[in-house]
């Protein structure tokens, strides 16, 4: 048998991860396409409703909140258009419940698209290990543990994750970028600082993580069933 290092394991999953590249470039696709739609939500004040008000809790600065912003503005076009005064009106209350009434819609959008993309690491590592049933047999045999093998399988996972939340932070950055050329409502459309790595990381993680289902029963399969 030959010594197994973690060095070892990380080229592994680097390996296998260049295996099946269309159906792990797609799984990264639809990761990055949720942690784009989350990003987009997020960074607009109109996703994830409940987090936003606490993070907002902490700004002593912020006088208004986004969707009064977004009425405030549209409203200022109404008038512009129609020639009438709309503010502090019943469309003006109409268009405050409107948005508000998105904004939960909205938050369970992202949340949705968000866990989808995510759980299609559970597909997409299923298989992948399904077709390596012999391999990690024979890795057995080389002197590689189950749980050496699971932690392999379990990092190409989260390795999953990590691009995915990287082409959606990037897809966001872009898409936001254009979003605020076109569209002049002043809310907080630039992403902050922390948003980004907490993306990143937060999708490595789960991915990681759910990795480590598929990753179990392919790990802990005997070496006769492997071989079979």
């Amino acid at each position: 048998m030959v010594k197994v290092c973690y060095m070892d394991i990380y080229k592994l999953s680097l390996k296998n991860l260049q295996r099946n590249k269309l159906r792990n470039f797609f799984a990264v696709v639809r990761i990055s396409f949720g942690v784009l739609i989350l990003i987009v939500l997020i960074s607009s004040g109109l996703g994830l409703n409940t987090f936003l008000k606490q993070a907002n809790s902490f700004n002593v600065n912020s006088d208004v909140n986004n969707s009064e912003l977004i009425v405030s503005t549209v409203s200022t076009q109404l008038n512009s258009i129609l020639g009438i005064n709309t503010t502090n009106s019943v469309i003006a209350n109409k268009i405050q419940s409107l948005i508000n009434n998105a904004v939960y819609i909205l938050d369970g959008i992202a949340s949705i698209v968000f866990l989808v993309g995510i759980l299609d690491v559970i597909n997409t590592m299923g298989f992948n290990l399904n077709e390596r049933k012999r391999e990690i047999g024979i890795l057995k045999t080389m002197g590689f543990s189950e749980k050496q093998l699971l932690l392999s399988m379990a990092l190409e996972a989260g390795l999953l994750g990590f691009f995915g939340g990287i082409g959606g932070v990037i897809l966001g950055s872009f898409g936001l970028s254009l979003l605020k050329i076109v569209i002049s409502i002043p809310i907080s459309i630039l992403i902050p600082l922390w948003l980004i790595p907490s993306i990143i990381i937060i999708t490595t993680v789960f991915a990681f993580i759910l990795g480590l289902f598929p990753g179990w029963f392919a790990a802990y399969r005997t070496i006769e069933e492997g071989l079979s």
